[in-house]
């Protein structure tokens, strides 16, 4: 059996973000339907979103990464209030929830971390 292709990006947000995903597409497999199509699924097609732009981001040119990024910091922020409900409403166990949430906190750190460094590469330009 031949390995998978390699990919033209090898970004460890990128490559983390796609963990998690597989992590949490998992844990729906154990949940009651009435969870695992509620809650759940919104949180799945969440992370899909903030897994493409992180993506793009990472495909894109130096002066279009900030825009992306901007937008895959807030749905990654999302992401975190979700799993606080899910756990909230004990849907998911505390293991559970505490594995997530930290590493969400690190993909945020990532992102955050990718955000100020190409800012810094592309400084905003003033109009006047």
């Amino acid at each position: 059996m031949e390995p998978p292709p390699q990919r033209n990006f090898d970004i460890p947000v990128v490559h983390k973000m796609g963990k998690l995903y597989a992590y949490v597409y998992l844990i729906g497999n154990k949940l009651p339907k009435r969870d695992k199509l509620g809650i759940h699924s919104y949180i799945e097609k969440e992370f899909l979103k903030s897994f493409s732009l992180l993506i793009s981001a990472s495909l894109e040119a130096k002066y279009e990464k900030v825009i992306s990024l901007k937008k895959a910091r807030i749905q990654i922020e999302t992401l975190k209030q979700l799993f606080r409900i899910e756990f909230e409403l004990k849907i998911i166990t505390e293991k559970v929830y505490l594995n997530i949430e930290l590493k969400l906190q690190e993909i945020s750190k990532m992102t955050n971390g990718w955000l100020k460094y190409a800012q810094t590469q592309n400084p905003p330009q003033l109009s006047l």
